[in-house]
This record gives structure tokens, sequence and C-alpha cells, in this order.
């Protein structure tokens, strides 16, 4: 009887030996998984960047101008605001009675010289007037002839024509005005070639050329022209778009993009992978199942992605996101689409 009490303490011992190993077992391997953190992991791939600058632009035509006056007067405008005009068409007149007054009187005195030189020319050959007298006649008339097309110079400088075909703009008098020579009178452009102005740092300036690629409010444009020279004011470089947007405004200020600088095929992942410790810059990838620290080199940037020069190989596995929770060697699992979503 004490034998077999014996063995059944045991098999009991042995019973409960083998559930605490169960238990313990169970219980690490609970722990572990309640240690390793969920990430999101996507795959390095080779793509395509552009590093852009963003820029603020003003619509403008490439044919516009400010007519002046070139006289002073009483402005008597012809044609009105939004008229469209063919290259050559009155716009204005500037009234100065005394440059009208002054071309009458000079055409009447071409005509008397006119007819004194004929007169005399006449008579030189009746043998009644010297040659003297008909060179002075001559004279006079070439003297009058030239004092009436600097007189009609004058004439026509009172007039204001359209330099080119376009379209009447805001006149800066009202009609019946006093201007001065050299104020400032009518707007005038061509709203069917339209540019966009813009100025471009000099740090930019230097990788950018004709023919970059611009967006501007998202469509897709090409640089026109940059100005390879500062400007002495805003010590920048001026560039240029030509635009197609016939129903754009001129004047109004737009959004520019500009591509500085592109790569293609080129290691490229997004942004928030990557994390600075100790003033270098490092990614995680995943490594039998672990973060693993990986220093990298960075390239070119966008919005959201980064180029990565050295550091990572096509296919290899990053961390997306949530470094604070991390740290090297941490086991990790990787979360599903499904999970992701």
């Amino acid at each position: 009887m004490l034998r077999f009490q014996k063995s059944m303490i045991l098999v009991g011992l042995i019973f409960l030996s083998f559930l605490s190993y169960k238990y313990l077992i169970k219980s690490s391997d609970q722990t572990q998984d309640q240690n390793s953190k969920i990430v999101e992991v996507e795959k390095v791939q080779l793509k395509t960047i552009k590093e852009m600058a963003d820029f603020i632009g003003v619509i403008k035509s490439e044919q516009q101008a400010i007519l002046s006056a070139k006289a002073k007067g009483t402005l008597n405008i012809i044609a009105k605001p939004g008229q469209k005009l063919t290259k050559g068409e009155l716009i204005a007149k500037i009234e100065n009675n005394d440059i009208e007054h002054n071309y009458k009187l000079l055409k009447e005195a071409e005509e008397i010289a006119k007819l004194q030189f004929e007169r005399s020319t006449s008579l030189l050959k009746s043998g009644f007037s010297s040659k003297n007298t008909a060179e002075e006649r001559n004279n006079l008339l070439l003297e009058t002839q030239k004092k009436v097309s600097d007189a009609k110079i004058s004439l026509e400088e009172i007039k204001i024509y359209a330099p080119f075909d376009g379209i009447v703009g805001l006149f800066k008098f009202r009609e019946g005005s006093q201007v001065q020579s050299g104020d400032g009178v009518v707007n005038f452009y061509d709203p069917t070639s339209l540019i966009v102005e813009f100025e471009i740092p000099l740090s930019s300036a230097q990788q950018v050329k004709d023919g970059s690629q611009v967006f501007i409010n998202d469509k897709e444009y090409f640089l026109t022209h940059i100005q390879k020279m500062l400007d002495e004011e805003t010590h920048m470089c001026p560039a240029y778009v030509g635009i197609n947007a016939p129903d754009s405004i001129i004047g109004t200020a737009v959004d520019v993009s500009l591509v500085i600088q592109e790569q293609h095929s080129v290691i490229v992942i997004p942004f928030e992978a990557v994390f600075l410790r100790q003033g270098k810059s490092f990614v995680y990838i995943v490594k039998e199942d672990k973060a693993t620290l990986a220093p990298v080199e960075l390239g070119i940037r966008d919005k959201q992605f980064i180029e990565i020069t050295a550091g990572l190989k096509e296919g290899d596995p990053i961390i997306v996101c949530g470094h604070n929770r991390l740290y090297p060697d941490i086991p990790v699992v990787i979360a599903s689409k499904d999970s992701a979503s």
C-alpha cells in the first residue's frame, strides 16, 4: 500500500511538472508577442524624383505697353477701353493748338515759297531774273520744306496710335484732362500672347535652364527663358513662361512650381521613413523579423519622397513610420494591408 501511494505521488509530480513547463513556454511566447511592434513596411523601388521650387508669378502680355503723350495738351479719347484695334489705328489725340497752328502756317509758307521759286525759275529762263535770285528762292523753299517736315512730326506726335494688334486698356486720364509730355496715357496689350513672369534666386538659377519643366496652376509648361543676370533691385534672375490660358486676367498672381533638378531610376523612399540620430540620417529595415538600423545618405527630395544615394538597395523592406516606438533589434510584426487599412 505504501509503495502504491509513493508511485501515485511520483506520477502526480511528473504531471504537474509537465503542466508547469507548458505554461512557462506559453507565457514566454505571449510575452515575446506582446513586446513585438507592429510596423508598416514598403519595399525599396527605383523611381524618378523631381526637386521642385515654388514661386509666385504674375500673368503679363508678351506685348503690352503704356502709351505716353509726346506733347502737352488736352486729351481727346478716340478709341474706348476694351476696343480691339489693329496696328496703326488711332487711340487718342492730344489737342495742342500751337502745334496745329504752327503746322498750318508752315504749310502756307511752303506754298508761297514754292510759287516764288517757280516764278523765279520762269523769269530766269526769260532773262528777267538772275541766277542768284533763283538759287535764293530754291534755298528758301528747301528750308521751309524742312520746317514743314519737322512740324508734321510734331503733329503726328500728338496722336497716339496702336503699336501692334491688341486691346485698348484703361486710360489714366479722363476725356478733356490736361496732360504733359511724358505722361502715361493708356495701357495697350495683346491678350493672345500671355506669359508668366517670376523671379528665381541665384542658388536655384544656376541649376535651371531654358526648357525646364514648369507647372502653373497644376498645368505643365516649359520655361521659355531665364535671364542669366541678376536684377539690380531684387538680386534675383527673372524668368518667363509662355502660357496658353485665354481666360486668364492679366496682372493676376499664379502659383509656379519649377523643376530644379531631376533623377531617373534611383532609390526613392517616403521622406517620413528617414530620421536623424546624432546628426546622421537613418532608416529602419526589417531583417530576420527585427528592426535593424541602417545609415543612409540623402539626395534630392520632393514634397513626399527623398532620394537615397547610399545605404539601401532595391527590394529592402523599410519601416515607413513609428520610429519613436522602435529601437535596434526589437522584434517586429509586419502589418498586413488589411490591418493597415
